[in-house]
Order: structure tokens, then C-alpha cells, then sequence
């Protein structure tokens, strides 16, 4: 039997996540420090929202089951826990670039170490076994990976050339490709990784340990530092980038609730950025701008409040000050003089969407333009920003309209305009109209977004419902009905100062409030899979009905 013991691994990975019961000990996982990319599963939270056994009884798997006659693999969608694995202990997956190369490990306990390597035998028939202390070590066909394990954790080490990008440039620029690392060395990693020091594990760490603690089900980890190690050479020549991402980290939690998917990140930044948060604190954005919005028909909102003074300091800070002022005096404007004309305040919406048939008449350069007959989605859009100076503002309008090419604005059916407190541009001149009148329209949704630096609205219902009326066959009229519901809405936010990182969140709603989202995306992927399968299965016979009887016998 050829499988990969990766894709046997991510199964279990699975398996491990939607069964196991007990607390997990995050302490024997074995991360270091210096790892690029963490994801971290916590087993035992997800088992409390969906289990195996409700796994077992969606018909994709029921239909997977049927068509598997491979006795190993039947008896492992019987029951995982015959793969010696500890189906009770969280898991982990890590990105390391390490010298000219890098490697990826995925990690876990095992509960049986003699079912564990009877398994791991027979899915890699004629794999060499060695071993170093008490330590047993299985070099995978191809090279490309080592399975390494004792009697109580096992880890899985493979080859990942493209964790160091930079170091397949030589001093002259050519470029000879990743570097690979021998299956030697990949046992090395494997076997170093059972006795990693406390002072080089990343659980170590109090933030990556702050974020464990936080409640959830999978945490994810990005040292930004380590990409940038990663590109190497290829950031030469922009050094002063290296502030982007020196010493910044982001950790991320996903929790499956009751009616929603929430996501909780914690972005810590160097000692130089952190300077400019305390110099220029997150502005929140107010309700007023938001309520603006003339339509109740909203799709979705982005908007944002931002220090236009701060721009000027995050130039200086990446040395590219010189550079912008450069170009923007070439055209008769300079940094002073946009910080001057904005006050900060930025929105984008999207509002009356709606989607059919109808005439859309493309330009013609060198004769009568082209109209058209087409099934396309149409909507509404508005772009405001406040205005701190008019006359500022009108200059950096007229330097704009100077570069933006001749009827580009007439194609996009967009206009603007601008008073003394705000620039408006949109498709609808009714909207443009009631927005600088302004006006409260109280939107539902507006104490969800306002309130941070930055926020987003998306009302999935609504653009459910207006495409609808696009879809015609029936496979995809029930997809569209099992999309309508189950999503509600998304929301995110961001730019919450808190202690010594940035916060945000975002939560994607579903219809059903009262069962877990993890338990309703089960249910929600299988009726999508029986949709498609039956979609394939009717294609398919279709196939058959047109091809010529002297090929039918193939079928």
C-alpha cells in the first residue's frame, strides 16, 4: 500500500482533534523558538463540539468508507486510535528555516508504541528502521521525510527548501534554487528536537504562552522576524524594511462558538513602532461617519481613522521619505501638504447589490461603443475621506485627475465631490448628494464596527439573496439555500492598543445561534459534498449519453 505517512499524519490530526477528552500537556510539545509559522490544536476543546462518531455519519464519509477496500485504512476510519497515536494530547505543526535550508515538523504523542510502529511498518513497507538511544527512526522512501518516536511522543521531520527563499541567490544574482536538505540531516533535526533546551523552545515565550492560554481551539503563530531571515539577500536592498519586521510577532486564536467562528489576534511589534503607536494612539472611528450612509441596503463597509501626521513619521522610520517627497514635488505637491488636507477619516461601502440581466456598453476608441446583453452583479459604491483644508485638498484632487487616463472615471460611471468637511466619490450621484448633506441613518451594525481604528461589515445574507437570482439549475439553487442558511454575516476590527500589542478580532455569524459552528460546518460540508458528488455523478452519465455506442463498453 503507497500512502504518505504526511497525509496518514494529517488524518490523525483530525482524528486527534475531534475525539480526544482529556486537557492536553502543552508542555511536551517541541517548538523552537525561532520557528517561522506555529499552528497549535487543541484536541480536547474540539471534541466537546463534534465527534468522531458524527463524522462517521455524514454520507461523504459513508460514501469514503464504501469505496475503501485497503484493510489498514478501513480499520483506521473504524477506529484512529489504532494507529498508536494519543488521540487524548494536543498537536503541533512547525516552519523552521535552518542555514541554507529549512524543515517542517508535525508533532504528537503516542499512546501505543508498538501499535505506532506496527502501523508506520505497514503503510512504509521496506522503510530503513534505525535507531539512537531510545529513540526509533524510519527514513521515508524518497528522502523527503524521517518519522522519529519513543514511547512517548513521536515527530514527523520533512524537507522545506522554500523556508529560505534568499539563499538560493549567489553574490552575483543568479538563482540555483532551494537548497535540500539530505535525509541525514533530517534525521538530526528529528532526533535533536526529543532534548530541545528550555532556553530555545518557544514555550518559553510569554506571549506564545499567553496565547495558549487564550480560549480557543487553533492557535496560530507568525514570527515576522523569521520571513524576513527567510527572503534574506532578496531584502538587500531594502533594509530599511527590516523594521517591518524585526522582532514582530503575531499570535492568532480561532474559537468555534455557538453561531460563530471568532478569530483573536495580538500583534506585538519592535521597540521603533511601538514609539510611533505611543506617538500617534489608535483614533477610534465615530458612529457619525457610518451612519452617513444613505442606503439601508448595505452590503459591506470598510472604514478606518488614521493620523495623517503619522504617515510623515513611518516615512522617516523606513527611509523613504526622500523618495516620496522626491516624487510628489516632481508634481507640485508634497507630504505637508496632503497631511494638511486630510483629517483621517476614510470609508468605502457598497451598498444595493443586486444581480441579473443587463446592458453594458464598453467603449470603443476607434468607432461606436460596443452594448451588450450580460448576467453580471451590479451595486453602488461610495468612497469618502474627511477634509482637514479644502484648498489642500482640491490641489491634490486636480494633481490626481491630471494622472488618471481620459474616461476612466466616465467608464466607471463615477463622479465626486467636495466641501469644506468632506471628499465623496461614487457611481450614484443620489448617494454622493445625501452623504455630503448628511444625515443619521442609524445602521444596525454600526456599534459593531465603530469604536476602533479600523472595521469591516460584510452582510452575506444580503449578497446571498441578491445572487440567488443568478443560479438556475437546481445542484445550484440547493447549494445557494444551504449557503443561505447557514452564513449571516462578518465582522472585523482592529487597531485596539492594549498593554504591549495591538488587538484585533473578527466573527463570522451564522444563522443558527444556538449549535456550535464547528458542529453546523460538518453538516454545512456535507451537504455541499452530496451536491457536488450527485452534480459529478449526473455529468458523468451525461458523458456517457453523448460519446459513440462503439465507446460504450468502456463505461
Amino acid at each position: 500500500m503507497q500512502r504518505s505517512l504526511l497525509s496518514i499524519l494529517l488524518i490523525a490530526a483530525l482524528v486527534c482533534s475531534v475525539i480526544s477528552c482529556s486537557n492536553a500537556d502543552k508542555g511536551g510539545l517541541a517548538i523552537p523558538n525561532d520557528a517561522s509559522f506555529v499552528v497549535h490544536i487543541n484536541a480536547s476543546s474540539i471534541n466537546s463540539k463534534v465527534s468522531w462518531q458524527e463524522i462517521q455519519q455524514t454520507e461523504w464519509f459513508k460514501e469514503l468508507y464504501s469505496q475503501e477496500n485497503d484493510s489498514l485504512t478501513r480499520k483506521l476510519l473504524d477506529d484512529p486510535a489504532h494507529t498508536g497515536v494519543d488521540l487524548k494530547a494536543d498537536m503541533a505543526f512547525f516552519i523552521k528555516k535552518q542555514g541554507r535550508g529549512g524543515y517542517s515538523a508535525f508533532q504528537g504523542s503516542v499512546a501505543d508504541a508498538a501499535a505506532f510502529e506496527a502501523f508506520n511498518k505497514k503503510v512504509h513497507k521496506g522503510a530503513t528502521l534505525s535507531k539512537e538511544g531510545d529513540i526509533k527512526i524510519m527514513k521515508l522512501s524518497g528522502g523527503k521525510g524521517i518519522m522519529s518516536w519513543n514511547n512517548k511522543r513521536f515527530i514527523y521531520v520533512a524537507d522545506a527548501p522554500g523556508a529560505s527563499i534568499a539563499d538560493g541567490f549567489s553574490g552575483r544574482g543568479s538563482y540555483s534554487g532551494p537548497y535540500s536538505f539530505p535525509i541525514d540531516s533530517l534525521q538530526h533535526f528529528g532526533v535533536q528536537l526529543f532534548d530541545l533546551p528550555q532556553k530555545s523552545s518557544l514555550m518559553n515565550d510569554d506571549r506564545f504562552k499567553a496565547m495558549l492560554k487564550e480560549q480557543g481551539d487553533i492557535h496560530f503563530w507568525a514570527n515576522t522576524s523569521r520571513y524576513a531571515d527567510m527572503m534574506g539577500g532578496a531584502l538587500s536592498m531594502l533594509k530599511s524594511l527590516s523594521v517591518l519586521f524585526e522582532g514582530n510577532v503575531s499570535a492568532t486564536t480561532i474559537h468555534f462558538e455557538n453561531g460563530k467562528i471568532s478569530l483573536k489576534t495580538k500583534s506585538y511589534y519592535n521597540e521603533e513602532i511601538r514609539k510611533l503607536m505611543d506617538k500617534y494612539p489608535p483614533a477610534q472611528i465615530s458612529d457619525d461617519i457610518i451612519n452617513r450612509i444613505p442606503s439601508q441596503n448595505v452590503a459591506a463597509v470598510f472604514a478606518m481613522k488614521y493620523p495623517p501626521a503619522g504617515i510623515k513619521d513611518i516615512m522617516k522610520l523606513l527611509g523613504v521619505d526622500g523618495l516620496v517627497n522626491g516624487f510628489l514635488g516632481e508634481n507640485g505637491y508634497s507630504m505637508d501638504e496632503f497631511i494638511k488636507a486630510n483629517k483621517g477619516d476614510m470609508l468605502f461601502a457598497i451598498t444595493d447589490f443586486s444581480f441579473g440581466q443587463r446592458e453594458v456598453t464598453i467603449p470603443n476608441p476607434e468607432g461606436d461603443p460596443f452594448t451588450m446583453k450580460t448576467n453580471t452583479p451590479d451595486a453602488k459604491f461610495l468612497f469618502a475621506t474627511s477634509v482637514n483644508d479644502k484648498a489642500a485638498f482640491e490641489k491634490m484632487i486636480s494633481i490626481i485627475k491630471e494622472k488618471v487616463p481620459e474616461g476612466a472615471l466616465d467608464m466607471l460611471k463615477a463622479g465626486y465631490q467636495l466641501n469644506d468637511n468632506w471628499f465623496a466619490a461614487g457611481n450614484s450621484p443620489e448617494q454622493l448628494n445625501a452623504f455630503m448633506a448628511g444625515g443619521n441613518n442609524k445602521h444596525a451594525f454600526t456599534s459593531r464596527i465603530s469604536g476602533k481604528a479600523f472595521g469591516a461589515y460584510i452582510d452575506v445574507q444580503k449578497i446571498l439573496q441578491a445572487s440567488k437570482t443568478a443560479v438556475s439549475d437546481s445542484s445550484s439553487m440547493a447549494a445557494m439555500n444551504a449557503s443561505l442558511n447557514m452564513w449571516q454575516d462578518i465582522v472585523f476590527t482592529g487597531g485596539e492598543q492594549k498593554q504591549n500589542f495591538m488587538a484585533g478580532e473578527a466573527e463570522i455569524n451564522l444563522v443558527d445561534k444556538s449549535t456550535n459552528s464547528l458542529k453546523q460546518l460538518n453538516s454545512y460540508i456535507d451537504v455541499i459534498s452530496a451536491i457536488a458528488r450527485k452534480k459529478g455523478h449526473s455529468y458523468d452519465a451525461q458523458t456517457k449519453l453523448n460519446v459513440p455506442m462503439s465507446t460504450w463498453a468502456s463505461y
